[in-house]
């Protein structure tokens, strides 16, 4: 009787034991999921962006940000902080937009965002007047689905910079260039394109556009090729992984460009990729880059 007794509690606590046990491992799992799905919540939340910023040799760098999803208005608020000249988190890099700055409104209406500014906003020395609209509207470009930009100063539609006496469009996108460089001698056989150089600050290395104004007879891929290995000068600490020594050849099918390497050294080769297929996209209609080595395609780049 006492035998049975004792099995019977002993299978009693086992079982009561299992409960709790298979309970606790339940509860476990069950947390572990939500702290797994509460990641991919955090991260799904969040897009990469950029904001342009002035370098010690007046160029805007492109730089590298992490952008929360809200509203196109709410991201343009975001962005917009970036470029204050008060935001000293970005070493050795600064934004254009003075202090005093402020923005009265952000409207985003069938892809076009306007912002009013106060007239603070260009109370800044002629040298940096139009880098100031430069930063700010190709910062904005970089929003998803936003594709131009109206820039108005106390409601009024800015259409001139004052100490350059330069007339403005008033949508404004990335025709307006960024970093210009002119190396023209003559009103004829001009050629626009843009080169993405690349540019070391502080052991670290970002890429720079510069809108390329040109006498060239050449196409626009061999002047970015010429440009990338040096041979239009820049005369700035901007420089680019792609050398004079790199054979490279391409062929054009409709939109797709085709860059031909005899040979290609894999140390800073995503390097010479991107600087080659950004300068690509953003200057001629092309929608996708292969590169090829010894007839081999080793990646691909697609507009965006």
């Amino acid at each position: 009787m006492l035998k049975r007794k004792a099995i019977k509690r002993f299978y009693l606590t086992t079982l009561i034991l299992f409960i709790m046990l298979s309970t606790f491992t339940l509860n476990h799992f069950d947390n572990k999921k939500k702290v797994r799905i509460s990641e991919i919540d955090y991260v799904s939340n969040f897009e990469t962006s950029h904001v342009y910023l002035l370098n010690s040799d007046n160029y805007l760098v492109k730089v590298d940000l992490l952008l929360e999803k809200c509203s196109i208005e709410c991201m343009a608020s975001n962005v917009l902080n970036e470029l204050y000249v008060t935001n000293t988190k970005y070493n050795n890099l600064k934004g254009l937009i003075p202090s005093n700055t402020k923005i009265y409104s952000l409207e985003f209406k069938e892809g076009v965002l306007t912002v009013n500014f106060s007239n603070d906003l260009l109370k800044v020395n002629k040298s940096l007047e139009e880098k100031v609209i430069e930063s700010i509207v190709y910062t904005l470009l970089e929003i998803k689905d936003i594709k131009s930009v109206n820039l108005k100063i106390e409601g009024e539609n800015l259409t001139k910079l004052e100490k350059n006496n330069k007339i403005m469009p008033i949508t404004l996108n990335e025709s307006i260039g960024i970093n210009k460089n002119y190396e023209i001698s003559n009103l004829h056989e001009i050629q626009k394109v843009v080169i993405y150089y690349v540019f070391k600050n502080t052991d670290k290395e970002y890429y720079v556009p510069v809108t390329k104004y040109i006498n060239s007879k050449e196409s626009k891929v061999k002047i970015i090729i010429d440009s990338l290995k040096g041979m239009h000068s820049t005369n700035t600490n901007l420089f680019s992984y792609l050398n004079r020594k790199m054979d490279v050849d391409f062929r054009i099918d409709n939109d797709i460009l085709t860059f031909t390497f005899q040979d290609l050294n894999e140390k800073n080769l995503e390097s010479i990729m991107y600087s080659l297929a950004s300068s690509v996209f953003d200057s001629l209609d092309i929608k996708k880059v292969f590169f090829e080595v010894n007839d081999k395609i080793i990646d691909m780049k697609i507009k965006s």
